[in-house]
């Protein structure tokens, strides 16, 4: 329980919040809970969704003032609540600046808390795309794939976003508005600095504790032909192994960038075939990958392609959205050669739960450049859950958690190098003097 005086200090930042940014803006009490994830008894002091730099500057000016600590979040409920207790919850997902693509130089600006495949839908009217293409009708926001440095459940093929990540606009936590990255140099290589200090990767690795990251300009790539592939039935622990040696072998064969498999009693495995040779190609890989899954016992059904120009979505909404479960979600990633380590140690975590912990699902999409793990929790209590409280396991198997939060942040802090820790250190000295986004030890 809070004491007397800071039950005051929330309660003042409350009104403030809700005059100054708007009351649709803010959720407090019972509202605000639902969102987070929270028990009854544990209260946020508030869940604030801007939709501009300067409500974000706003808000973070009303914490500074009063004490109160930051914590921004693309996604919500949140794997591990309990750490939104007593702080103001920053919903990244109302930055939603539409897309504007300037297709000249292929490139796209864009808010962070946009849906990447409303980005990519965006592109395509130009018959461009992001560098991986989405291969789901996801949530994902573009800012919370950068800051994990992945590409979401997408072509996972030849690098990740930040790769194309051209400028950033930031908030620090001193409330400075600030420009990083290429903002002038939108004709260099976006990953060489060119002997500038560039701090994007870092503030933007830095998942919100340095900087809220509010605009991002990226730079686009000429859209593949594509065809789908879907096979329904039952889909358990021998029948991923199968398929992942076959989608290693089809994406090897560049046939295949994308292989998604949702495990159990109905469940499915969607393999995309691209190819950037033309049209008439889309016969030949898709034949090519036919013939890559066959040899693994995995028979793949017909195959249908899908519109360059204007993506209208995988099978029409014929995959679950990721968004469509309240539930939290913990998503891995990890190397081909540690999947099979990580596979068994999940196994071995949701084995080990009981009751209604054990209501998780689990899915896998895997790419050229790593493979990739989503459990999806049904129900509240996930901090509580194995996969939550053996998560070194995985760490030790080769794993690394998307969005590191909380407890998480903690190991992750661990297995960090004395030249990032100093680094960080730094910057969040510079970036966020009084402790608002970060924590006083310092970040991950």
């Amino acid at each position: 329980m809070m004491d007397r005086r800071a039950v005051a200090v929330a309660n003042a930042a409350r009104g403030d919040l809700i005059d100054r940014v708007g009351a649709d803006r803010v959720w407090i009490g019972a509202a605000a809970r639902d969102l987070c994830g929270l028990p009854e008894d544990r209260d946020p002091i508030a869940v604030v969704r801007p939709t501009n730099t300067a409500q974000v500057r706003l808000l973070l000016k009303i914490a500074r003032s009063r004490h109160l600590p930051v914590v921004a979040r693309s996604g919500l409920p949140a794997v591990l609540p309990d750490e939104l207790v007593g702080t103001v919850v920053v919903d990244t997902r109302g930055l939603d600046r539409p897309p504007a693509t300037d297709i000249s130089r292929r490139l796209v600006t864009v808010g962070a808390g946009v849906p990447v495949q409303a980005i990519d839908r965006a592109a395509r009217q130009a018959r461009l795309c992001l560098r991986g293409v989405p291969a789901l009708r996801g949530d994902e926001t573009i800012g919370a794939l950068l800051g994990a440095g992945v590409s979401g459940e997408i072509g996972l093929g030849d690098g990740s976003l930040l790769a194309d990540l051209v400028s950033a606009q930031v908030v620090a936590g001193n409330g400075r508005d600030l420009q990083v990255g290429h903002a002038a140099l939108l004709t260099s290589v976006p990953w060489r600095s060119e002997g500038l200090p560039d701090p994007a990767g870092l503030l933007i690795g830095a998942a919100g504790r340095l900087a809220i990251l509010c605009e991002v300009t990226l730079r686009l790539h000429a859209a593949p032909w594509v065809a789908w592939s879907v096979r329904t039935g039952k889909t358990g622990r021998e029948q991923v192994l199968m398929v992942m040696s076959a989608a290693r072998l089809a994406i090897s064969k560049r046939a295949v960038d994308t292989v998604l498999v949702e495990e159990g009693a109905r469940g499915r495995v969607a393999v995309r075939a691209a190819t950037w040779r033309g049209e008439a190609d889309v016969a030949a890989v898709t034949a090519l990958a036919t013939e890559a899954f066959a040899r693994h016992r995995v028979t793949l059904g017909e195959w249908s392609a899908e519109d360059r120009r204007v993506r209208l979505g995988h099978a029409q909404g014929d995959w679950p959205e990721a968004g469509a479960s309240r539930g939290a979600t913990f998503e891995l990633r990890c190397s081909w050669p540690d999947a099979l380590k990580v596979l068994d140690v999940s196994d071995a975590l949701l084995a080990s739960a009981e009751g209604p912990a054990s209501r998780v699902s689990r899915s896998w999409a895997f790419g050229a450049d790593y493979v990739s793990v989503r459990h999806r929790f049904k129900g509240p209590g996930s901090e509580r859950h194995p996969l939550i409280t053996g998560v070194r396991h995985l760490f030790d198997a080769g794993a690394v958690p998307v969005g590191l939060g909380g407890a998480l942040r903690t190991i992750g802090r661990e297995r960090m190098g004395p030249t990032s820790k100093v680094l960080l250190t730094g910057l969040s000295r510079a970036w966020d003097p009084d402790g608002v986004l970060g924590n006083p030890s310092g970040l991950v």
